[in-house]
């Protein structure tokens, strides 16, 4: 509650300029530590955010979480996965001449390669950044539109899994690029119970807006 209020405050009172979000992307790694049910976490990620206006990101993650109780995850935008085979079924049915891939059941042919675009570039999920000062930039985010690759390893099964994670981020201007970024989140996927955790990452700010 009190990092609620603290974040709202900031939120309707500062006016700084940034020097973090006067770029359009960010790209980062990052790690953090933390619990799900009664096991600990190591999350190894690499990290991309698409900023189309100067409060607003746009959140692409890819993470392999190691679990102490034998479960391992990867964690991507549901897009990421599902988006390249519908360019895959659409590229095949538009070029084959096959009837089984263009009869009225299943012709996605053109439209298929655009909807799978269109799925592949949906972010995981959405930030948004308050200039704290010129090189500290705080960022609530969201992310709602993802999905865990869930292994047991000690069964040996593999599972889909919905997924999404709240949390908060800071980010200090090392210099006009470079970036170090401290977060704090909490974690749900389907069927576990929610996890926390932190940790930190470094990353790097381009395509400046004034260009």
């Amino acid at each position: 509650m009190r990092i609620l209020l603290i974040t709202l405050l900031l939120l309707f009172t500062t006016t700084a300029n940034a020097q973090f979000t006067s770029n359009r992307w960010h790209v980062l790694g990052k790690y953090s530590y933390g619990t799900i049910d009664k096991a600990q976490y190591n999350n190894f990620s690499l990290g991309a955010e698409f900023m189309p206006t100067d409060r607003i990101g746009l959140n692409y993650n890819f993470e392999f979480l190691f679990r102490n109780d034998d479960y391992f995850h990867f964690h991507s935008s549901i897009g990421a996965l599902a988006g390249p085979p519908l360019i895959i079924i659409g590229a095949i049915a538009t070029l084959s001449d096959n009837d089984d891939w263009n009869d009225d059941a299943f012709n996605l042919g053109p439209l298929g390669v655009l909807l799978g675009i269109a799925v592949l570039i949906a972010p995981d999920g959405i930030s948004y950044h308050i200039p704290v000062s010129y090189k500290w930039d705080l960022a609530p985010y969201a992310n709602v539109l993802g999905v865990d690759v869930v292994r047991n390893r000690d069964i040996g099964k593999t599972y889909f899994k919905y997924a999404m994670s709240y949390g908060a981020k800071a980010t200090y201007m090392l210099n006009d690029h470079a970036t170090l970024n401290f977060f704090v989140e909490t974690r749900k996927v389907a069927g576990f119970n929610w996890g926390f955790g932190g940790g930190f990452g470094f990353g790097y700010a381009f395509s400046s807006r004034n260009e």
